[in-house]
């Protein structure tokens, strides 16, 4: 069985990608996992276009992706099984996948971090040859994408000297509001620079600096290789008001704070979130404003063996994630064969 996943990034995928941008990580990780052929680049579509594919995935398809070129690869494999591949419940449909629809009017299937009836209405909703984006997508797979990311190499690497705390992430409006309940904790703030400002405009207070690496690098003639997770001894993990009550998975900052030794605090609208994943995870983590956080970051500061009993619980969690993510990877290739 032959599969091949399209990326939507523009950019030829090597062996190592230092990116910060989920689905591109997902693809690779994917393609490096189950041997799944990955075309990310137009450059690539010629080499593609030799094999017959049984299952093509498409992940994501941002504003830039030549649409009309990689459709040759959807025309070249008329029965070829097509996925979505997404683990945002916010997501517009796949425009490479509407061009599938509006010339063939086929439907396509789903593999998705949430279920049918957690995906965004009003998305769902849209008409598309004559019929709602619902209504075109036939399968729908549930499955824990996130866990993809856990690398028990990294988990293993010595623990650096560590201090501070860290949000990181692209800027999200349904988040804002849990947010602005920790402006007084003067937290590192890491995104790319054009997000700064809608931070900022959104009354979010921080210190801002530029995206993590995700990657090792190597040090340059003054000793810096880059600002890394794991260099932070703390991490706040909130989420959007639409996961709350529709259940995702744990984030991929859990998975990444785990591997990389960095303890999480979690803003109690989280709760249903936490209840539901099935991890370990000490009642101590979960705070209700700054005003806790900054409390309980002074005492565990204070008190070595409290932190580390909090870190051999989130530390716990990794025996439980290898078993996650061992079974993510059979079941994947199960919805695909």
């Amino acid at each position: 069985m032959r599969i091949l996943i399209i990326e939507s990034c523009e950019k030829v995928l090597k062996e190592k990608v230092n990116s910060s941008i989920v689905h591109v990580r997902n693809s690779i990780l994917l393609r490096d996992s189950l041997g799944i052929d990955l075309v990310s680049h137009v450059s690539e579509i010629d080499e593609a276009m030799k094999h017959q594919y049984d299952a093509i995935i498409c992940a994501y398809a941002s504003p830039y992706m030549k649409y009309d070129s990689y459709l040759t690869l959807l025309d070249n494999n008329p029965n070829a099984k097509l996925y979505w591949l997404v683990n945002d419940h916010d997501v517009e449909d796949n425009i490479l996948l509407r061009k599938w629809i509006l010339k063939y009017n086929k439907p396509f299937h789903m593999i998705c971090n949430n279920p049918r009836e957690g995906y965004r209405g009003w998305i769902l909703r849209k008409i598309l040859n004559e019929k709602t984006l619902n209504d075109w997508i036939d399968e729908w797979h549930t499955v824990n994408l996130n866990v993809l990311i856990f690398n028990e190499e990294e988990f293993k690497k010595p623990i650096r000297n560590k201090k501070d705390i860290i949000y990181y992430g692209t800027f999200r409006k349904h988040r804002i509001d849990d947010l602005l309940k920790y402006n007084n904790i003067n937290y590192h703030l890491s995104s790319s620079k054009k997000n700064h400002d809608k931070f900022s405009e959104a009354g979010v207070t921080a210190r801002f600096i530029d995206r993590l690496q995700w990657e090792d690098l190597e040090e340059d003639l003054f000793g810096f290789d880059g600002v890394y997770l794991k260099d932070y001894k703390y991490s706040l993990y909130v989420e959007d008001k639409h996961t709350h009550d529709n259940y995702a998975f744990m984030a991929n900052r859990f998975y990444e704070c785990v591997m990389s030794n960095t303890i999480l605090f979690y803003d109690s609208n989280c709760q249903q979130t936490i209840k539901k994943s099935g991890y370990n995870i000490s009642p101590f983590q979960i705070v209700n404003d700054g005003v806790e956080l900054k409390h309980k970051l002074n005492l565990i500061d204070s008190d070595s063996d409290m932190y580390k009993t909090i870190l051999e619980i989130q530390q716990s969690n990794v025996k439980i994630i290898k078993k996650e993510r061992k079974n993510l990877l059979a079941t994947f290739k199960e919805i695909l064969s």
